[in-house]
């Protein structure tokens, strides 16, 4: 059975170029457009790794980050950012500290983003 990935980002190309990508590498992908819609999949069903963008309307990837910690402990998180009004470093450095063990500065290769999902899968 494939590794079960959920990827939370509300800029659809970005989420949809991630789980096509994770698709291709053998792996389930299950898209969410933001941070409700994460924690919603998270409450159903809880997934091998949540790939999260860090700046996102409604909910942040730090509340998703926060609620991860809560819903399923045992999940990995990978955080992506391309920082918006703030500079990246400052969004993943903070993404660290709520334990998420791989980050991802945007913008990323697929190379690069498969190998962060790797690295965040097998630590």
């Amino acid at each position: 059975m494939p590794q079960r990935i959920l990827v939370v980002d509300d800029d659809a190309d970005v989420r949809d170029m991630i789980c096509r990508t994770l698709e291709a590498s053998g792996y389930e992908a299950i898209p969410a457009a933001g941070g409700r819609q994460a924690v919603q999949r998270l409450e159903q069903d809880a997934p091998d790794l949540v790939i999260t963008d860090v700046v996102m309307p409604e909910m942040d990837g730090y509340e998703v980050l926060r609620r991860l910690q809560f819903l399923a402990p045992k999940v990995r998180a990978l955080v992506m950012s391309g920082g918006g009004d703030l500079l990246p470093e400052h969004c993943l450095d903070a993404a660290r500290r709520l334990g998420a063990p791989a980050i991802l500065r945007k913008p990323f290769t697929r190379a690069e983003m498969l190998a962060a999902v790797q690295q965040a899968l097998n630590p």
